[in-house]
C-alpha cells in the first residue's frame, strides 16, 4: 500500500496557525492553573487568626509587675494621675496607595495560652514608589488610647482584642493606617533562625557577659554566629544597656539580618524554606494579598533597611499610672515623627 507524504500545502495556513494558537493557549491555561494550585497549597500552610473571645472593658487589668525584677530602675519615673492626661484630638488617618504598613507582632505566649500581650510590635512599611523598607518599633510600654478600655500599655490592646484591637490602637494614636499583620511567636522564631542556618550579631562586651550568664557558653564581644535559641535571648535582652529602648534596637537588628540573609538565596532555596516558616506565622491577609506583598518585596532588591523607633527621643516622659512603669508619649510629636519616617511629610 502506497502512502503518500503527508503535504501541509495542502491545508488550510490559517486552520494550521489556529489550531497551534489553541493547543498554545491550552498548555498555558494548564500551567497556570497548576501553578495556582500550588501557590494556594502553600499559602494554606499558614495559620489565620482564630476567632478567640475578646477581654471585654469590664474585664480589663493592668500588669502592674514591677519591671526593676527585669533589672530597670523606675527613679526617674513620675506619679501620674491617669485622670490628668489630656490627649490630642485624634488625627486623620492617612492612607496611600504606594505605601503598605505590615504590623509585625512578637507574641510572648506562655505554654497552654491562646493569646498574650504583643511583646514585640514593629511596623514594616514598604514604599513601592522609592522601592524602600523600614522597620518602625513600637516600644511596648508606651501608655495609650485603646479604643472602647481605660488607656493602658499598647501591649495590653493585643491581648484584650488581637489584631483588630491593636491596629485600631495605633491608628487612634498616631493616624497610620494598618494594612496588615503577621504574628509569630517565640518558638517560631527560635525554628525560623534555625531553618535558615542561624545568623551572625555583633555582641558588646556586657550583651555576652549577660548571655553567658544564661547558659550560652563561653561568648566573647565581636561577631557572633546564633541559633534560635541564643538570637531569642540576645532579642530579650533588656538588664544591658538602656533597658526597652537597646531591646527594639536589638530586635530590629535581628530582623534585618534575617531579611539581609533570606533575600540573597537563590528562589529555590527561599521555596524549600515556605514549608517550614509558613506553619509558623500567623496572618489575618487574605492568599492575594500575601501575594500582592512577596511579588513587591521581592520586586524592591533592597540594600538596607532603614530602623526607627517611637516614641522619639524627646517625645514621651517615663511615669508611674495605675503602678505601671510607662512612657507617656507626645502625641503631637510623635505622630509627626511617624508620618515622616512612613509617608516623608
Amino acid at each position: 500500500m502506497n502512502i503518500k507524504a503527508f503535504d501541509f500545502k495542502t491545508l488550510d495556513k490559517k486552520k494550521v496557525i489556529m489550531g497551534l494558537l489553541i493547543a498554545l493557549l491550552i498548555l498555558l491555561l494548564a500551567l497556570c492553573i497548576t501553578l495556582y494550585a500550588y501557590v494556594q497549597q502553600k499559602l494554606s500552610l499558614i495559620n489565620r487568626p482564630e476567632p478567640l473571645p475578646t477581654i471585654g472593658p469590664d474585664d480589663e487589668f493592668f500588669e502592674t509587675e514591677p519591671p526593676d525584677e527585669e533589672g530597670e530602675d523606675n527613679e526617674d519615673h513620675e506619679e501620674m494621675d491617669p485622670e490628668e492626661i489630656r490627649w490630642p484630638s485624634d488625627s486623620e488617618l492617612i492612607r496611600n496607595k504606594n505605601i503598605i504598613n505590615i504590623l509585625l507582632i512578637g507574641q510572648d505566649r506562655r505554654p497552654g495560652e491562646k493569646r498574650a500581650r504583643s511583646d514585640s510590635m514593629m511596623i514594616a512599611t514598604i514604599n513601592k514608589e522609592k522601592k524602600t523598607i523600614t522597620l518602625t518599633s513600637l516600644m511596648r510600654d508606651m501608655y495609650v488610647q485603646i479604643p472602647g478600655y481605660s488607656d493602658n500599655r499598647i501591649n495590653a490592646a493585643y491581648l484584650f482584642g488581637g489584631m483588630e484591637l491593636l491596629d485600631k490602637t495605633i491608628e487612634k494614636n498616631f493616624g497610620v493606617h494598618i494594612d496588615g499583620n503577621i504574628e509569630v511567636d517565640f518558638d517560631g522564631f527560635k525554628e525560623v533562625i534555625d531553618k535558615i542556618g542561624g545568623i551572625d550579631i555583633p555582641l558588646n562586651e556586657k550583651e555576652a557577659k549577660h548571655l553567658k550568664k544564661q547558659g550560652f557558653g563561653d561568648l566573647e564581644a565581636g561577631m557572633v554566629h546564633m541559633d534560635g535559641e541564643l538570637a531569642l535571648a540576645y532579642a530579650r535582652i533588656r538588664k544591658v544597656g538602656n533597658a526597652d529602648y537597646e531591646r527594639t534596637e536589638r530586635q530590629r537588628r535581628v530582623l534585618t539580618t534575617v531579611f539581609n540573609k533570606v533575600k540573597d538565596l537563590p528562589l529555590s532555596e527561599i521555596l524549600k524554606l515556605v514549608d517550614v516558616i509558613f506553619p509558623l506565622v500567623t496572618t489575618d491577609m487574605t492568599n492575594g494579598q500575601i501575594i500582592a506583598l512577596a511579588y513587591t518585596v521581592y520586586g524592591i532588591h533592597a540594600d538596607e533597611i532603614a530602623t526607627y523607633r517611637i516614641p522619639v527621643d524627646g517625645g514621651y516622659k517615663p511615669a508611674m499610672i495605675r503602678k505601671m512603669a510607662v512612657l507617656v508619649p507626645d502625641l503631637d510629636k510623635n505622630r509627626a515623627a511617624l508620618r515622616k519616617i512612613i509617608y516623608g511629610e
